[in-house]
């Protein structure tokens, strides 16, 4: 329907909204395609919002033609605090090129890596690889999907110290105003 970025758009906004809820100490993560960060719009909806109390999931189902542009897009409200984090690294074709190339603060394994990472052992190889990398490009490592005590006893054994999943707690609303 070529909705797209309205679509996200109106989620985030959404989810700003729920910002003073959420415990200080805390941070809001939300997630934007690169069309949508290229367009310039998140920087406007932002502007009254403490940046260092959100983080940007950069999506990375979409192919990027101008890294340099969504770099350069990001650049200002980087520096006014915000997080970037890479989404669903090794999921899909975009995501070790979004990392190369967009520095981010932190890269999210995908599902897929987590998942019987404990029975897995490519999967612990690659996970470990990127402890490596992240270790040496400065960023935090944050798994997803975990679902057994098993998939976190092996994360935690080879030095991923966060995570998220169902194992850790699931989805649910904000207390009400």
């Amino acid at each position: 329907m070529g909705l797209r970025e309205e679509l996200e758009l109106a989620a985030i906004e959404l989810a700003l909204a729920s910002l003073a809820d959420i415990p200080a100490t805390a941070y809001l993560s939300l997630n934007a395609s690169p069309a949508t960060i290229l367009s310039g719009r998140l920087d406007d909806m932002f502007g009254a919002y403490p940046l260092d109390r959100l983080m940007l999931e950069v999506t990375e189902h979409d192919v990027v033609d101008d890294y340099a542009g969504l770099f350069d897009s990001l650049a200002s409200m980087r520096d006014r605090g915000l997080r970037l984090a890479i989404d669903d690294a090794g999921a899909g074709y975009a995501s070790f090129r979004h990392i190369l190339r967009l520095a981010p603060d932190v890269i999210k394994l995908d599902r897929s890596l987590t998942h019987e990472i404990d029975r897995r052992d490519e999967n612990r190889a690659l996970a470990a690889a990127l402890i490596g990398f992240a270790s040496e490009t400065g960023s935090r490592l944050v798994a997803e999907g975990v679902e057994t005590q098993e998939e976190l006893a092996t994360l935690r054994e080879i030095g991923i110290g966060k995570a998220q999943g169902y194992l850790l707690g699931r989805p649910g609303p904000l207390p009400s105003r």
